[in-house]
């Protein structure tokens, strides 16, 4: 009975310490509720016969401060409310927006006879948009997993507002790529209007993040594809949640299936290295293999390897080896474990191998289990608790020895000379992984 209440009054100073903490410094932030805009009021304050100049009201679509993302969603909406060249309805009249400055809106009435004058107030019915996200870049700075960060805030936020529909990115970027235009910044009016012809898109977003410090200092355009001109540019600097720039980790589950030619393939490391750690005359080719997969499905993700016949004097106190590497800062924490199916054209140890990293430390921690592959598909299960550490290499450089799951580093399944002979080639699969 003593033990139950001394941890009933610890979660209380716990819950206590949380709720006493800045919001931008918690771990878990309460997303507040987005007011939803579907007609804007608005004065008519000039009338020269079918042009009417409104001035217009935009209310604040969040009632208190939110965090650097969702500034830039409620900003990004306020502009796009309306968009030059668009048709909509004011009252009961149809208009075409002619010019926009600020909050005062150039409108051409498309109606033969209106009755519009200074002084009337009105409501502006706002149409849903299409909208086309091209992925946001970290244009200083390593730290490039911020900018998928943010760039699914702001769609989320956008989507929630009622105002858009959002083009499949996979559809952006097959055009960008037909049109040769995804190096260009989208810079080309005609090449603009193209992109939105052929995905139906309204509006294409395009932003970059810096690290300033402690601080993101971001940029957001808005091209308007009816014009092919840059219709809002957005600029905003401040802390991104509650993260720090070098902090934020990707909690989701790893994309471990390869079936969809969509797939970003985040942190998977694919293409070909020769020579290096893989030894003299050693390579590795790591890519989709679009011949088979596990459990009935149809790709699956291969790597082809040879091991040197003797180490590259850079790497000459290093065993010779190849690997399937899955490189993205993960915050495991939520895991309790991996599970894969691998097999191989012939039978083979593999070392399995997470790394983490800690806080004031320039070194990192492998941990890692060894399995048996075979010709056959197997699914391999491995609990993170089950995994063991190079604890020689660990007491060497100091490091804490205790696997920290939400620093995780990268992920490995590695082919050692130590299990696997020189100057000998052969190929492994891998499909399904999924954390559980």
């Amino acid at each position: 009975m003593k033990n139950h209440s001394c941890i009933i009054l610890s979660c209380a100073i716990l819950m206590l310490f949380i709720s006493c903490q800045p919001a931008s410094e918690r771990r878990v932030v309460q997303e507040p509720s987005m007011k939803s805009v579907f007609y804007l009021p608005a004065e008519v304050i000039e009338v020269q016969q079918n042009f009417v100049t409104l001035k217009v009201e935009k209310p604040p679509l969040f009632g208190e401060e939110v965090k650097l993302a969702l500034q830039l969603a409620q900003d990004l909406i306020e502009k796009t409310y309306l968009l030059e060249g668009q048709k909509t309805s004011v009252n009961q009249s149809r208009v075409e927006v002619a010019r926009i400055i600020g909050n005062d809106i150039l409108l051409k009435v498309l109606d033969k006879s209106h009755t519009f004058k200074p002084g009337d107030r009105v409501q502006i019915l706002l149409a849903k948009k299409i909208i086309a996200i091209k992925d946001f870049e970290v244009i200083m700075g390593t730290n490039k997993e911020v900018a998928k960060y943010v760039q699914e805030d702001v769609t989320t936020a956008l989507v929630n507002s009622g105002q858009f529909n959002v083009v499949e990115r996979s559809k952006l970027k097959s055009v960008l790529d037909e049109l040769q235009l995804a190096q260009t910044g989208l810079t080309d009016p005609a090449g603009v209007k193209q992109v939105g012809k052929l995905l139906g898109a309204d509006i294409i977003l395009t932003g970059t993040l810096a690290p300033t410090g402690d601080e993101w200092n971001v940029n957001l355009r808005v091209v308007n594809t009816e014009t092919g001109l840059i219709a809002a540019a957005l600029n905003k600097k401040g802390r991104l949640h509650e993260l720090k720039t070098e902090a934020f980790r990707e909690m989701k589950n790893i994309d471990g299936n390869f079936e969809d030619k969509t797939s970003d393939m985040a942190g998977w490391i694919l293409g070909e290295f020769r020579g290096g750690r893989t030894g003299v005359g050693g390579y590795m080719r790591t890519y989709i293999d679009e011949t088979q997969g596990a459990s009935g499905t149809q790709k699956s993700l291969a790597m082809d390897f040879k091991l040197g016949t003797k180490r590259v004097e850079k790497f000459k106190n290093l065993p010779m080896h190849a690997g399937i590497t899955n490189r993205l800062k993960r915050d495991l924490a939520n895991y309790s474990g991996i599970k894969f199916n691998i097999k191989a054209d012939r039978d083979i140890t593999v070392w399995f191998q997470v790394s983490d990293s800690q806080e004031g430390s320039d070194y990192e921690e492998n941990w890692f289990r060894n399995i048996s592959v075979t010709k056959d598909w197997k699914e391999t299960r491995i609990p993170f608790n089950s995994l063991s550490i190079q604890k020689g290499r660990a007491q060497k450089q100091g490091t804490n020895q205790i696997l920290q799951l939400n620093y995780i580093e990268r992920i490995n399944w590695v082919v050692h000379e130590r299990s696997f002979g020189r100057g000998q080639e052969a190929k492994i699969w891998l499909d399904e992984v999924t954390f559980y």
